[in-house]
């Protein structure tokens, strides 16, 4: 018996999808599974429910055979991917530039390394719209619209400005600064504003929560906060979200499955035999 399709899917949007462009002796592109943190803690999730995940496929400019190879992978991975391309230059003013020279720096409490080029903040605001349009293209209003992390902030007011009737949720996979780092950043009330149009922001931990409601306090007028524990209701401009602590997890039986394979037992047993006699300790960053 066939098992009807859900109507509730679940839409992952995230800068990169979980699979990684490579291009062969052939000239013919191939995809791997990519690796990282939110690739490991969402693949899970998708893997068992089905849905859609939209991201930027790694590399500049469209192609048809990018397209199918993505096709390709999708069949059977069990869930759609859809790839939002990218140009050179918006590669370069909004994933090197806001992402990773305005907003990844600051949060991390590095002003020093803060690039605050106006242009970059103008080519964020795009790439959100193109992926934001991705999104109300491949959803329905009884879909979950789930954006993650630093370089997707804006995807929520672009969806909005779509008319898009989905829940929209939003989880930060970085630390939210302090509202002393915070003010520093010049687009400090649109990002804010921004976040208010989610249904559902989530944090890694107390302390991101508590900077994030202490900056809402002090830069936007008539928020309203109230609740207490995991997660909090607020209001602001006539709108009800709710923002939560959620510490992110891992794929506990894949990663305990990868460390029995007979190959990682042969690393291990050829690291000792190299390092006899001492304590090691392993770093993954």
């Amino acid at each position: 018996m066939t098992t009807a399709p859900r109507k509730d899917r679940l839409i992952i949007v995230s800068n990169r999808l979980p699979f990684v462009l490579d291009r062969s002796a052939d000239d013919q592109w191939r995809i791997k599974p990519g690796t990282g943190g939110l690739i490991s803690a969402l693949l899970p999730v998708l893997r068992d429910r089905g849905g859609v995940w939209i991201g930027w496929p790694g590399v500049s400019g469209d192609s048809d055979q990018i397209r199918a190879v993505f096709a390709d992978a999708a069949r059977d991975a069990g869930y759609t991917l859809v790839p939002a391309f990218l140009t050179e230059e918006e590669i370069h003013e909004f994933y090197q530039g806001f992402s990773n020279e305005v907003i990844w720096p600051l949060f991390h409490d590095l002003q020093s390394h803060c690039n605050f080029d106006p242009s970059y903040w103008q080519t964020y605001r795009e790439v959100n719209s193109k992926f934001a349009e991705a999104a109300a293209r491949h959803s329905t209003p009884n879909d979950f619209i789930w954006v993650h992390d630093y370089h997707l902030i804006n995807v929520a007011t672009e969806l909005r400005r779509r008319s898009v009737k989905s829940k929209i949720g939003f989880f930060l996979h970085i630390p939210f600064p302090s509202l002393d780092i915070f003010s520093k950043l010049p687009w400090r009330f649109s990002l804010l504003h921004a976040l208010l149009e989610y249904d559902l922001i989530g944090f890694q931990t107390l302390r991101d929560r508590r900077n994030f409601i202490q900056c809402l306090r002090t830069l936007v007028k008539d928020v309203t906060i109230y609740g207490k524990g995991q997660v909090l209701v607020l209001k602001a401009a006539n709108r009800e979200l709710r923002v939560g602590v959620f510490p992110i997890s891992i794929d506990y039986n894949a990663f305990a499955k990868e460390a029995a394979s007979p190959a990682v037992r042969e690393k291990v047993d050829r690291l000792r035999e190299r390092l006899p006699i001492r304590q090691l300790i392993l770093g993954v960053d």
